[in-house]
Formats: C-alpha cells, structure tokens, sequence
C-alpha cells in the first residue's frame, strides 16, 4: 500500500476562506519584469540660483512686479509651464496634468478673494519658497521631463517630493544595538504573522496600541535559497517582482516518481489547492513575507486531492538532495506531513534522504501537523517528517484575525504539539496568490503556513551572517536564544515562540506604562517596581559607561549614547543633546523638543 502523506492546512477552511476573497483581474503569463518604457511621474521640488535675490511669494505689493527678481522667477514659471505643455505626451499618465488644471481652476472660483500667492499665472509650477538666493518651485513631471528642466540656466537640482513623519515611535538606534543587525529595513502596518515575530509578547497593561510594523535585518536572506517542496508556485507577480534583486524560478515538476524541467518557465504544477503559493508568499514574498531578498526554487509535486504520494515526495527530495542544496546557504520547506509505523521502510528512507540533506548543509523546516495531538510520544508510530531528528519542526499559535492580540499566544487548537515541536509561529497568514487569472488576498490556516514563516525567518538570520557555516544545531540555538523569553505552554507541553532577536516591544500611539524592553525599552529608575518585570537588563546601572571618563572629577559618558537621570546622571559627548527618553543625538527631536539641558546641548 502506498503511503500517503497529507498537506498541513485545514482544507475545509482553507476552500471556504479563498472563495470570499477581494479579487482583480491579471493575466498570470504576462512578464511582470519586463522593464516599463515609462517610470511613473512625480510630484517634484525644483531647486533655482535667483541671483536676483529673495521675493515675496505672499505679498499684493505692485511695486515687487516691477522687480528684476520677481520678472526673472515669471519668466521662469512660463518657460516650465509650455514645457510641461508641450511635453504631456512624455507623462505616463498625461491626464493627470488636465486634473491638476481642472482641480486648481475649481479652488480658484471658490477662493477666490482669499488667494494668496502672488504667483497665480500656472497651476502646473510655482514657488513655494524663496529665501536670499534659495528659490524652490513645485510642478509634477514626468522622467523626460525632469532631464528637460534641469538643462535650464540656474537649475541647481531637481527632487522628489518626500514625505516626512514627525517621529518615529520605534528606535533605530536600540533595535541594531539589541539584534545586531548591519542595518535595519521596517514594513510597516504588516500583516500579524509578520509583526509577531519582530517584537516580544504584547501586555496591554504596559503598551498603549500594538505595533504592527515588522522589523527585520535589509540583507533580508539575501543570497539564501528558500527551496520549497509543494503542489503549485505562480511567481509571475508583484510579491515576486524583484527578480533583479534575487532568483525566483521553477526548479522541477514531479509526478509519478520523475522530476522534469520541461516547460518550467511557463508551468510550475497544476493544483487546484493553490497550497504551494501560499507557502512560497509566506516564506519571501515582497509584502507577505519574511524574507523578500532569498532565492526561491520551487519543485511542484502532483497531488491527488488534498495528498501528495511518497513515491513523489521521495523523487522530490532526492532531486532536491542532488541539485539544490547549496552547503550552509539553503533552506528547504516542507508543509506536509503523515504517520507512519516506526523503523517501516517508509520511515528510514524519508530520515535517510533527509539526513543527506542536513549533512550536506541544508537546514530542513517542516509543519508539525493540523491534528491538535500530542505527538512524540506513541511508542509504535511516527508523525513525518516533523518528527525526524534532521528536521526543525514548527507548530503554530493562535493568529486569526478574529482573535485579539493579547489572546494569540498560545497553541492553536488545531496545531499538534510536544516534544518534537522545536518553535511556534503564526497558525493563520494573509497571502495575495493568482488563481483562477485573478490576484486573490486570502487569509488562510494551517502549520503549513507556519513553516515556511520560520523557514523565512532563518533566511533572514543566515542571510545576514553570510561568513557562519549554518547547520541546524547551529539554527536551533540561534531561534531559542531568541524565543526563550517567549514561552507558551500546553497540557504541561511547553514551547518557545519564533522571533528574529528584535523583542523590544513598541506602543504605536507613543504610551507606556512601564519600562524596560517589554514597553518601548524605556529606561527604569532603581525604585521604580516594574524594573524586575519588565526589564532583561537593568538600565540604571551604568555598566556600559567609558570608563576612561567616568570618575569622581568628571562627568559620566556611556558607551551606548544614553544620558540623563535615568542613566546614573550621565552625559553627551560634546555637540549632542539628551532628549527626554534618555538618548543623545543631534537634530531637533533631540536638541529642541522635550532636551534636558543638564545633560547635553540644547537650542
């Protein structure tokens, strides 16, 4: 008989979720990276030499219209405005310029008597600033366009608008000094599956609003390989598209024991499951994955239902085992799994081939299973391969959109659970996949899901550490360093959480009630009594001072830049300021709101 192996997501579930999704129309054999003729237009600041000097932009005076500046500034105006004109077929929307048009002529009827520019002659450019010889204009242009008006006499630069916050809540500075990163990359308003596992567990007792920005290293796996065995894969879409950046590709189709690479540029599978599209967006799709810089290799495996057969599983693994793995450089993704009978044929053959995969150097991930049992511990049967001794093996938490943040951890109910589970991630995820020619944002559940989160997630960690030999000793070290501040439990089952090293947990409104890194890693004073709750460290000791400064005679400077009552009174470095949450910088968010002139500069 032949073993059958099952996908881990709640089927029933899974149907009925992708049937009530929001839809758009796509055609999934155009070629998404095929370069654009046109970039997109913007709105820009066009940076002028007036070396006629500073004028009035808000001022009814006639006298200033007689004045070379302010003839010089027209003159210039109209010289952009016919380009613009006369250049409206360069614009990748040109109908946007009859919008502008349309838009200012109606806020002109309506204001009226309450303009106030002196500048009115065209809608399409005029100033916004002029400051002695520093003239600033503000137009919309298309790319030719840009190139056309820089060649103009006195055009010292041209720059796109920006956008610009008035701070940021979270702290570079803390994060990289907690993780260790090279450099930190944020995506903000993330799905759940992906802020979970950037940050520690959230206590409403002592966070304001939940952070749902995810936080991860910018090498983001890059140069990793993310090979994933599974029904289907459509990359030819935006959660791919970066495609100058990475690999994303077909590695093979199986069915009945043979691996092929015919016409794998244009088919990747056929399943009516779309399982192995959610899997790969998971794992390192650009707005719902956890690792948007790794390789991707995706070898299909034909299925029966919901089932694959280990004729198929096997053939897979054996290519995968001959032609992908990349020593200390891949990642392979298993979402399936099924029982077998202990020492079977069936069983010493999956640990044979995986096991040649761990000692060739690939780190496996595979999902624990949807059954909501306690596995590890039948003395006659074995769950596969979450429970072979080469795998790392991931249950799920509790993450559907319907559960409140405070609720989420904990095991899922439909997640198996025990001693072989290693880690726990997000059981629900948010995917964008292309099925049925339409782009469909689904939210669905299962470990199967689970898995390729973590197998996104040790991407991200190989991918930043290029120069360390990853093993999956090595791997299962570095994920409970990270979660053992993140435990969960059941039926006297205990588990740690996946977490990529960021656990500092931040309130997006800005309010705390507490301290240490469990609320915004704000500092705590020596009596304050949340200080052995909240804190891993205590920051009002001054262990990290220089200690080449630090005397009875001189005033305090630590090391990591933190200053003020909460820090043992210590102090900037000459020419920085120590804001109100004990950090020294520059600028005005250290310098002038909320500085404290005893322990820095402030202006």
């Amino acid at each position: 008989m032949k073993f059958i192996t099952q996908i881990s997501s709640i089927i029933g579930i899974f149907s009925l979720l992708i049937n009530n999704t929001y839809a758009k129309s796509i055609n999934p054999t155009s070629n998404v990276n095929k370069p654009k003729s046109k970039r997109d237009d913007n709105y820009y600041l066009i940076y002028v030499n007036n070396t006629l000097g500073e004028i009035n932009l808000y001022s009814d005076s006639t006298n200033q219209k007689r004045q070379e500046s302010f003839i010089f500034v027209e003159s210039l105006i109209t010289e952009i405005n016919d380009l613009i004109v006369e250049n409206k077929d360069t614009y990748r929307n040109p109908e946007k310029i009859d919008e502008i048009e349309e838009s200012s002529k109606l806020q002109k009827r309506k204001d009226e008597d309450q303009e106030l520019n002196t500048f009115n002659t065209s809608n399409l450019v005029y100033p916004i600033s002029s400051i002695k010889e520093r003239l600033v204009l503000y137009s919309y242009l298309s790319e030719k366009l840009v190139k056309k008006v820089k060649n103009l006499d006195n055009i010292v630069d041209i720059i796109p608008q920006r956008n610009f916050s008035f701070h940021e809540y979270y702290s570079k500075e803390d994060i990289l000094n907690e993780t260790h990163w090279k450099n930190l990359s944020v995506r903000e308003n993330a799905d759940l599956h992906l802020s979970l596992i950037s940050q520690g567990k959230y206590d409403k007792q002592k966070i304001g609003k939940y952070d749902s920005n995810y936080y991860y290293p910018s090498t983001a796996g890059k140069d990793i390989d993310i090979v994933i065995l599974d029904s289907s894969f459509n990359f030819n879409y935006f959660e791919f598209s970066n495609t100058d950046d990475r690999i994303v590709k077909c590695a093979a189709n199986v069915s009945d024991g043979r691996p092929s690479i015919k016409d794998i540029e244009n088919s990747c599978g056929h399943s009516t499951l779309y399982h192995g599209e959610s899997v790969s967006d998971t794992a390192a799709g650009l707005k719902h994955g956890a690792a948007s810089r790794a390789n991707v290799y995706g070898v299909s495996v034909a299925t029966k239902g919901a089932q694959f057969s280990d004729t198929d599983l096997l053939a897979g693994l054996q290519f995968i085992y001959e032609k992908l793995v990349r020593p200390h450089k891949t990642v392979i993704n298993l979402s399936l799994g099924g029982k077998d009978i202990i020492n079977s044929e069936t069983h010493k053959q999956f640990d044979s081939v995986l096991s040649a995969i761990e000692e060739k150097g690939g780190i496996i991930v595979a999902s624990a299973g949807n059954d909501g049992e306690l596995i590890g511990k039948s003395s006659n049967s074995i769950f596969i391969p979450c429970e072979l001794d080469s795998v790392i093996c991931v249950g799920g938490i509790t993450t559907s959109q319907k559960t409140s943040i405070e609720n989420v951890y904990k095991i899922d109910q439909y997640s198996n659970y025990g001693p072989p589970v290693d880690v726990y991630a997000p059981f629900y995820v948010i995917n964008e996949i292309i099925k049925e020619n339409r782009i469909q944002k689904i939210e669905v559940p299962g470990t199967s899901f689970s898995s390729p989160l973590v197998a996104g997630l040790v991407a991200t960690i190989m991918g930043e550490n290029p120069n360390v030999k990853y093993t999956k000793e090595v791997i299962l070290k570095k994920l409970r360093e990270n979660g053992k501040s993140e435990t969960i439990s059941k039926n006297n089952q205990s588990g740690i959480i996946a977490n990529n090293g960021k656990h500092i947990v931040y309130s997006s409104d800005g309010k705390y009630n507490g301290c240490g890194v469990y609320a915004g890693n704000r500092p705590c004073s020596p009596d304050d009594n949340n200080n052995s709750k909240d804190n891993s460290k205590d920051n009002s000791k001054d262990n990290t001072k220089d200690n080449s400064e630090g005397n009875d005679n001189k005033p305090i400077i630590r090391k990591d830049g933190r200053c003020g009552p909460n820090y043992g009174n210590a102090v900037c470095k000459s020419g920085q300021c120590c804001n109100s949450n004990g950090r020294c910088g520059t600028g005005l968010f250290y310098c002038f709101f909320d500085c404290l002139p005893k322990y820095g500069d402030c202006y």
